[in-house]
């Protein structure tokens, strides 16, 4: 019994020593926490779909943490914490709505965007997306990249549909989108 008793308060010692300690910096090239916010859709991409919008956030964030430099905070909690700033998160040319869901999740950076041209294209045409974008520092509120990302079909659409959208037009564009972003963000400490 004495030998539980000392096991437990051994524990508890080591356990408020732990969280006495002020937390360590992320080592050289750690992986940076990012938010990704869903996209807000312009006048050329009306026929995007709250469902196509989820894809496309749930997608970006799997990517750019596929690459390992990158922990993506979690999309669905970044899209109820978003939600009722959306419009100035990825509309706005301050950068203040961004920077504060950055410190409401605790990451150092936020990517904001619209997609301003979303065409799905049937009957042997091919498909079209531009996203444009933002990569906000939220400890400076320093915008990192702002562009504009452009895709085309990497082939023919038979039927115009979402499955088709995704794989032939937005997969290759969230594809070049996370080689930008990446080259955009500063080096490790």
């Amino acid at each position: 019994m004495q030998h539980v008793a000392r096991a437990l308060l051994s524990i508890a010692a080591l356990t408020s020593a732990a969280a006495a300690q002020p937390p360590s910096r992320p080592a050289p090239g750690a992986a940076v926490k990012i938010a990704v916010v869903e996209f807000t859709p312009g006048a050329e991409a009306a026929g995007m779909t709250a469902n196509a919008k989820r894809w496309l956030q749930a997608q970006l964030s799997a990517t750019l943490h596929d690459t390992r430099r990158l922990r993506v905070y979690d999309t669905g909690h970044t899209r109820r914490a978003s939600q009722a700033a959306l419009s100035a998160i990825n509309h706005d040319s301050s950068t203040a709505a961004a920077v504060q869901l950055g410190r409401q999740l605790g990451v150092a950076y936020v990517l904001t965007g619209t997609v301003t041209r979303y065409t799905p294209q049937g009957d042997g045409g091919s498909g079209s997306a531009t996203l444009r974008t933002r990569l906000v520092d939220v400890a400076t509120g320093r915008v990192h990249h702002a562009g504009e990302t452009v895709q085309t079909g990497t082939g023919v659409m038979r039927t115009g549909g979402e499955a088709e959208m995704h794989a032939r037009v937005m997969k290759p564009a969230i594809d070049a989108l996370t080689t930008t972003l990446l080259t955009a963000l500063p080096a490790a400490p």
